[in-house]
């Protein structure tokens, strides 16, 4: 497969990948063969990543998990190219995951080489937040490593048997998938700020009247939920690595009340936000 692929981030148990499609036909590339377990989080594009008795539909909103040790080929079903970030994993860190996560049927089945996790919110925050400290070298490297573990234990707890999503046909990818990926890139970006619908759907070139029913088609929730489990997960990622004040917590991932923040939080996560902090206290990185 002719790609650009280069490494933004290497750690001591993990590397970080950006991967970037040169193919101009859509066709069905050469066998590969897999030597390390990744996870790949489908960025723009959409492809098929075909293993055994299997053809993965990806795209923006996914992420393919990959085991070693298999072969696989990739079908290009889109104009646009496929970009991705890839978080590649080294042998003994995948020995060390195999006896945590060695019951579940995807690691021990033979039948299973790849399978797709429909993303989260949350999962996304953690893909761009990352990606944001790397590109920026904000982020030390103790904090980065524990994003990546909060990252990769969310996906590995939502593994299940890979079912295609029958609301998202290929018609609506074809016209609307750029749509989606330009959406979530706004949010990841601005969702510290007051952002509204209407900047929403003219970031991603969609009138009002059809953005929040395509959002909603592909992400599985409205545009506003999203936006609010971003922040509370930026603002849970806080109160568990930071001393920052709840109410700096609350104004720096984008809430204007305290009220609201403390009542949402409490929502989401069973307790208000100081007493999460106390059960979920590590050690701090700022």
């Amino acid at each position: 497969m002719q790609a650009d692929i280069h490494t933004l981030y290497e750690s001591d148990f993990y590397r970080v990948l950006d991967f970037r499609c040169r193919c101009k036909d859509c066709n069905t590339s050469k066998p590969e063969y897999s030597k390390a377990f990744a996870i790949s989080f489908v960025r723009k594009g959409n492809f098929l990543f075909n293993v055994f008795r299997q053809s993965l539909d990806s795209y923006s909103g996914c992420a393919l998990v990959t085991k070693p040790g298999y072969d696989h080929t990739v079908t290009h079903i889109h104009t646009v190219p496929d970009e991705c970030s890839i978080f590649e994993f080294k042998k003994d860190f995948y020995a060390e995951l195999l006896q945590h996560y060695g019951p579940a049927r995807f690691f021990f089945s033979n039948d299973l080489h790849s399978t797709l996790v429909h993303t989260t919110p949350e999962m996304e925050f953690f893909h761009f937040y990352i990606l944001q400290l790397i590109q920026t070298r904000a982020g030390s490297k103790l904090q980065i490593d524990n994003l990546v573990m909060d990252m990769t234990s969310m996906i590995l707890g939502a593994l299940t048997e890979y079912t295609p999503n029958e609301k998202i046909n290929s018609r609506l990818k074809k016209n609307h998938l750029a749509t989606i990926e330009r959406a979530r890139e706004y949010i990841a970006a601005n969702f510290t700020s007051d952002i509204s619908l209407k900047e929403i759907a003219e970031y991603s070139y969609v009138s009002l009247f059809h953005f929040s029913r395509l959002f909603k088609n592909f992400a599985s929730t409205s545009p506003h939920q999203y936006l609010l489990a971003t922040r509370l997960q930026h603002a849970a990622m806080l109160l568990r690595n930071t001393s920052l004040p709840v109410a700096d917590i609350a104004f720096t991932s984008g809430f204007n009340s305290i009220e609201y923040f403390t009542a949402a939080f409490r929502q989401k996560y069973e307790y208000p936000p100081a007493k999460f902090r106390i059960t979920n206290l590590t050690a701090p990185n700022i």
